[in-house]
């Protein structure tokens, strides 16, 4: 089976946009419950950065990619 990445650009409180952010499957299935509000994902240049769930105002699906 294929795994989908799903390309955001996400728009931070501060005002930075983050573009061409990958994550395996859909934002919203990483963040199920309260509990978890850190999640590793991929900038566009292949650098792993943590986002924080209250940290995110909008996020704009690009494409799925499957590889």
């Amino acid at each position: 089976m294929k795994k989908k990445f799903y390309v955001y650009n996400i728009l931070l409180t501060n005002g930075d946009m983050l573009e061409g952010i990958r994550i395996e499957g859909a934002l919203e299935d990483h963040f199920i419950g309260i509990a978890v509000s850190l999640l590793p994902v991929e900038d566009a240049a292949g650098k792993t950065i943590v986002l924080n769930l209250f940290h995110i105002v909008r996020a704009e699906l690009v494409r799925i990619e499957e590889a």
